[in-house]
């Protein structure tokens, strides 16, 4: 009976089945990521225990799985701890994504992690593709420059139209 006793008290110290954190929520930015932006995933969590510090945080993208999980060292006072993990995505592909995020607390000298982990959730975002206009760079030639008449002139002081071999047009004044 004695045996039984202390296996009861001392199973809660190794952390068999214990759960000493949670993902409170999920926040992506932006909001509607496109594919030449970098997405930022912030898992808000909850610890029960004094300390929260991270130990190791990893992620794999696996198709349009992203697989992450990270490891906090919990002390032994029982206290809140509230902490964010910040996973940085370089650009994405565009599609509909999935990121599956697990939790894990260890305590001890080299932060031993429980054998279950304490939380897992899953979010899901989309990627679209970036709808943006570029600025082509040329190297465009100076056909004339013309006055407000269209009469061409190397004049100064005065309203000018740059006209260029590409087709642009530059109003310029120059005051010497």
């Amino acid at each position: 009976m004695k045996k039984l006793l202390l296996l009861l008290i001392a199973l809660p110290m190794i952390g068999f089945g214990q759960m000493f954190g949670s993902i409170s929520s999920f926040t992506i930015s932006p909001v509607n990521p496109n594919n030449t932006d970098t997405v930022y995933i912030y898992a808000e969590l909850l610890f029960i225990q004094t300390g929260c510090q991270l130990d190791v945080k990893s992620y794999n993208i696996v198709g349009n799985n992203i697989l992450a999980s990270s490891l906090h060292c919990i002390g032994m006072g029982a206290a809140f701890c509230y902490t964010t993990d910040t996973f940085k995505l370089n650009p994405l592909l565009a599609g509909n994504y999935l990121f599956d995020f697990t939790l894990s607390s260890g305590s001890g000298p080299n932060c031993t992690a429980g054998i279950l982990p304490d939380d897992n959730d899953v979010i899901s975002f989309n990627v679209v593709t970036s709808v943006g206009i570029e600025e082509q760079a040329s190297n465009k030639k100076l056909l004339k420059a013309t006055d407000l008449l269209g009469r061409e002139t190397k004049e100064t002081n005065q309203p000018l139209f740059y006209i260029y071999d590409d087709g642009t047009v530059e109003k310029r004044i120059v005051i010497e």
